[in-house]
């Protein structure tokens, strides 16, 4: 029903909003190979957003880390890109690009090193990104440490989340005071933004307008920003409670726009304004862009749960991006589940039965045919809320959700007797070992952290002592309940790990593996690595994808590039497509004489590392060292050594290496590499291998390699057409060679700008 509260056209016009599509978006409704991760698509998505007058974009975070890795994506790399692209000209932001980061979770589901945590974040800070959301999925703020080098960013928006939710069973643990402490103690940690997470769409308008007010109450005097993240699984109640939101005032609201908006993602700005965006052409623009990017036969994983499944679900407060799994796990064990159930229904009906005459009172039988599948989500249902009472009432947030649903599955599927009140009949098989999900037995022994009762008192909400005695005794990998906040624990060797692995990819793959990523953003990528098969190496395959992928940036044709070509062109295609495609009206010579580092700080330092292990550029050193024996033989004619030094000084002015040890030289050495052009880059890198095939096809000759030697200066001279007229017939044929390597890079670049620019 139509809520009493009801925003004016004023209020819509106030709120501030942000598009969650290139994050939540995908990962509340699409498979993991269907995610869009191009930077040139994802910037023609922010564009069209900024210009439809939204204020911040979601891009990183959340479970989109192993995701980019595993489809062959650096996370690091994309924020970077989309950064860089959404600066106006004076190098300042247009639009908010926040993340999602789950505390002590960091982005995975396990307690992480602090260390790991601090340098995940300052990485993304470092790469764009300038919003960052932290939650925690037990609301237990001991997670949710800011370390005070992330406090002293400037500019950086730090938003804690209340993960939102309810119990009918217990009304009371979840109460609007409970909330209000909760954002009090998070404003006294450092945060200076609040948002109210409601994932599985149990707010309502009525809750809504207790809520908020005291929200209220308590952050405006403060300064402290108030934004709601709520998911639209419940459609017509997660929509009043917007609605209520933003005419009580809230400061700003979160949406998904296009193909991928509603069930178990977000409402769009449209459902919730109505008819009011009728005319508005930018917003228009947005929608049908939205519908290019996410086209075609668009699989969601939400559009096969049925609306009244989904109804059933929603109403025990399972997430909608939980619910997909729910549905397949529990068709898949129905025959066990449902013969489970006859056997244990009939055993009662027996006993009930035992003294009575079968010819005054038949004792009925069930068919096995019996139960539907929306009996079957009942029966789930309700183990599910034991399962949770066990536990002490989590929030169904990720990654409990996940956690307590499997664990009610495999009670329902495994356990000896699901419907027994008996702790041991419902977790145990029926062999007498445990089918305990070790990640609930985790939860239930707080490795994961405290349920915090936010009462003023200091009160926790632990799981009854006959419970956690129960899975100490019965976990099958030893846990133990937890004795110290996990949180507090001294940095592991997280890192360390990461670090040596790292260096073993870079020795492995060398160059394609510092055109993916630098080094510290490999070490993080191996610390917060997917989930993978055992002996497989996540991070490796994802390189393996990458250097595949960027084979598309090699140039057809023979004589016109270079060994490792792909490995520099890649990065840079990657943040020309979201340059160019915010910056339509750049032609191609701007982008030939655009310097690496207007590209980006981290992605000319990553364009250095690669560059210094390219095959030609290790190369020269032995061209060079080979070049000594010439000049140092008594039998070595005057011509011919100055030939040689020719050679050899052009090799060195193309080079653009440190030429000595010591961290003042490898500045110097990044800063001319910082300089260079595109253009630059490539022709030098083609010239360097040209004089490396003619010196070692001509080695006693290299006078044919050179009459003088090759600089910088000459490779833009000759691009451009200049000296032409003048100079020897080797000069000339200098100019050519330049020119025709300008030349096919300019026409590769023009076809991507038109693929770009579409």
């Amino acid at each position: 029903a139509m809520s009493d509260v009801q925003p004016t056209a004023d209020d819509l016009k106030q709120v501030l909003k942000t598009n969650l599509a290139l994050r939540d978006g995908q990962q509340s409704t699409l498979d993991v190979k269907d995610w869009v991760m191009d930077t040139a698509m994802m910037a023609k998505v922010l564009q069209a957003t900024k210009l439809a007058g939204f204020d911040s974009a979601e891009i990183a975070g959340g479970q989109s880390f192993q995701i980019a890795i595993s489809n062959g994506y650096n996370p690091f790399a994309i924020a970077d890109a989309l950064s860089n692209a959404m600066k106006d000209e004076g190098g300042q932001k247009t639009i908010e690009l926040q993340m999602l980061f789950r505390g002590a979770n960091a982005l995975g589901f396990r307690h992480y090193d602090k260390d790991v945590v601090v340098a995940t974040l300052n990485e993304f800070y470092k790469n764009g990104i300038t919003k960052i959301r932290f939650f925690d999925a037990l609301n237990d703020i001991d997670n949710l440490d800011l370390p005070e080098s992330i406090k002293a960013k400037p500019g950086l928006i730090l938003q804690a989340a209340l993960c939102f939710g309810s119990y009918k069973d217990a009304p009371e643990l979840y109460s609007d005071s409970y909330y209000v402490n909760y954002a009090k103690q998070l404003v006294a940690k450092g945060f200076n933004h609040i948002a109210i997470k409601d994932m599985s769409g149990q707010m309502t308008s009525e809750r809504m307008q207790k809520l908020l007010p005291m929200l209220q109450e308590l952050l405006k005097p403060l300064g402290v920003p108030l934004e709601l993240h709520i998911h639209s699984t419940n459609a017509a109640t997660s929509k009043e409670a917007t609605r209520t939101a933003i005419a009580l005032g809230i400061d700003s609201i979160e949406t998904v726009e296009g193909p991928l908006k509603g069930g178990s993602s977000h409402h769009d700005w449209a459902d919730i304004c109505g008819d009011s965006l009728s005319g508005d052409v930018a917003y228009a623009e947005l929608q049908a862009l939205s519908k290019r990017v996410w086209g075609g036969k668009l699989e969601r994983r939400d559009s096969q749960v049925e609306a009244k499944l989904k109804d059933q679900l929603c109403s025990a407060g399972v997430p909608g991006g939980a619910m997909p799994f729910v549905i397949r796990d529990l068709r898949t064990q129905m025959p066990t589940i449902v013969a489970k159930y006859h056997k244990v229904k009939q055993a009662e009906i027996d006993k009930e039965y035992r003294f009575t005459s079968e010819a005054v009172h038949p004792k009925p039988v069930l068919k096995d045919a019996g139960v539907s599948f929306a009996e079957l989500v009942g029966l789930f249902i309700d183990e599910l809320k034991a399962v949770c009472s066990d536990a002490a009432y989590p929030l169904l947030v990720t990654p409990t959700a996940d956690i307590c649903c499997k664990q009610a599955i495999a009670n329902l599927a495994f356990g000896k007797n699901p419907y027994s009140k008996q702790l041991g009949d419902r977790y145990l098989n029926a062999n007498g070992t445990t089918g305990a999900d070790p990640r609930f037995t985790k939860l239930v022994l707080g490795h994961y952290g405290e349920f915090k009762a936010y009462d003023g008192k200091g009160t926790t909400m632990a799981p009854d002592a006959v419970v956690t005695e129960f899975f100490e005794q019965h976990s099958k990998h030893g846990f133990l309940r937890v004795t110290q906040h996990p949180s507090k624990q001294e940095n592991g060797s997280d890192m360390q790990d990461a670090r040596a692995a790292a260096w073993r990819l870079i020795q492995a793959a060398g160059p394609k593996a510092l055109s993916f990523a630098n080094f510290d953003q490999l070490t993080l990528m191996y610390a917060l690595k997917p989930t993978s098969a055992p002996g497989q190496d996540p991070v490796a395959k994802a390189v393996g994808a990458y250097a595949s992928r960027a084979k598309q940036a090699c140039i057809n044709g023979t004589g016109v590039t270079f060994p490792g070509y792909e490995t520099i062109m890649q990065p840079i295609l990657d943040h020309l497509g979201a340059w160019l495609s915010v910056k339509p009206q750049l032609g191609v010579s701007s982008v030939m004489d655009t310097k690496l580092g207007d590209l980006g700080l981290n992605l000319y330092r990553r364009l250095f590392r690669a560059y210094a292990t390219l095959p030609v550029t290790q190369e020269v050193t032995r061209v060079l060292n080979n070049l000594t024996n010439l000049v140092s033989s008594d039998h070595t004619s005057d011509d011919l050594k100055a030939a040689v030094a020719f050679v050899g000084d052009s090799f060195r002015n193309l080079d653009f290496r440190p030429k000595s040890q010591g961290e003042s030289v490898y500045e110097q050495a990044r800063e001319t590499f910082r300089q260079l052009t595109i253009g630059e880059l490539f022709a030098s890198l083609a010239i360097t291998h040209s004089l490396v095939n003619s010196v070692d096809k001509h080695g006693t000759v290299p006078k044919l390699a050179a009459e003088k030697a090759i600089t910088l200066g000459d490779l833009g001279s000759y691009s451009k057409g200049e000296n032409l007229s003048s100079g020897s017939a080797w000069e000339r044929k200098l100019y050519y060679s330049v020119k025709g390597r300008y030349t096919t890079v300019e026409n590769d670049l023009l076809r991507r700008m038109a693929e770009w620019q579409r």
